[in-house]
């Protein structure tokens, strides 16, 4: 008798733990297809935009983010800038007109918050990132239309601060240009789409979720 005991118990035991595992091995097991395709869409981000983004299937992160670089520029656009500068002094003039070509760069800046969020229950995928910004103006060139009085002469020092006042307008310009984050967002979203899809994901525009 008292073994029957024992063997019960040890049955009641068993079965007990048996069913507390039950639901965490459900949901573990109901996660799996979107791991998978967490990181089937990884890959495809790693190649068209060379980082890896942090990825949580309903709400628990499942893949660290990996980013070699700090910014990512998915916009790249160059425009003509114009700068004048004219100085008199006893009745002599001098002026200084600057046209350079410019190169702005526009994108997400990867120190804020990026991650995709996978729903283990349609495959939906949506993310959440900073709004994009101008990330950057390089000049490519410039060229210099040069006005000088008979007594008032361009100096060096002038014209180096002529340059300088070129770029940190065209930066402003850039800054104030609307058009240029939003093709930015634009083609993130094209680039973000194109990777989920083709990994078996559901991606829709409107999932897109910028950081306030």
């Amino acid at each position: 008798m008292a073994i029957v005991l024992i063997v019960l118990t040890l049955c009641a035991t068993w079965l007990m733990r048996s069913c507390a595992r039950m639901p965490g091995e459900a949901a573990q097991a109901a996660a799996e297809p979107a791991v998978e395709l967490a990181r089937r869409i990884v890959e495809g981000i790693s190649r068209r935009l060379q980082f890896r983004p942090e990825v949580r299937v309903d709400q628990v992160t499942v893949l660290q983010a990996e980013t070699p670089v700090l910014e990512l520029a998915t916009l790249r656009r160059e425009f003509n800038h114009d700068y004048e500068w004219e100085h008199q002094w006893l009745g002599s003039t001098k002026r200084l007109h600057l046209r350079g070509t410019f190169a702005a760069k526009a994108g997400i800046d990867l120190n804020e918050k990026f991650y995709l969020e996978v729903d283990s229950r349609d495959l939906r995928v949506k993310a959440e990132f900073a709004d994009p910004r101008v990330l950057g103006v390089e000049m490519l060139a410039y060229r210099a239309e040069e006005e000088e009085g008979y007594w008032n002469k361009l100096s060096a020092e002038e014209r180096e601060q002529a340059v300088n006042a070129l770029l940190a307008s065209a930066h402003e310009v850039a800054a104030k240009d609307a058009s240029l984050t939003v093709e930015a967002r634009r083609m993130l979203d094209a680039q973000m789409a194109a990777a989920v899809t083709e990994s078996g994901g559901q991606w829709q525009p409107d999932m897109i979720q910028p950081k306030d």
